[in-house]
């Protein structure tokens, strides 16, 4: 089956100076895996300060490698939402939402110790497209 590299934005690596590179999207058959979107303007590699301004620029982010895959949110069929804090949980909930309105996707959230670049808010999907997408 064949598979469709979706790369990050070049000038997301030139940003935050990353020596290795990896995509956004890879798409098998009509399945895409979104790799773990971080709260930052991918244009200047600078994260969001607050998890609020995180979550909503990671979930933009997610928006903008589904749509260069030729997805959109009402394709996504997962979530996994990493977060530093439990508290936070009630914090991202309401941005969420708006992302996610009508059929809101299975969803794991997980606290973890830390993420990196010290994000607060990590957001990783698996989307289902039609094959002649």
């Amino acid at each position: 089956m064949e598979r469709i590299y979706v790369p990050v934005e070049e000038e997301l690596f030139e940003a935050i100076g990353s020596k290795s590179r990896w995509n956004d999207v890879v798409r098998v058959g009509d399945t895409l895996w979104v790799t773990g979107q971080l709260g930052w303007d991918k244009t200047t590699g600078k994260l969001a300060e607050t998890l609020e301004e995180q979550a909503e620029m990671a979930l933009e982010n997610l928006k903008g490698a589904l749509g260069r895959a030729g997805a959109k949110l009402s394709d996504v069929v997962l979530t996994r939402v990493y977060l530093v804090d439990h508290d936070h949980y009630h914090r991202y909930e309401p941005i969420y939402a708006r992302y996610f309105p009508d059929q809101q996707p299975a969803r794991v959230s997980v606290v973890v110790a830390e993420l990196i670049h010290h994000a607060l808010f990590d957001i990783e999907a698996v989307a289902v497209v039609d094959t002649d997408s």
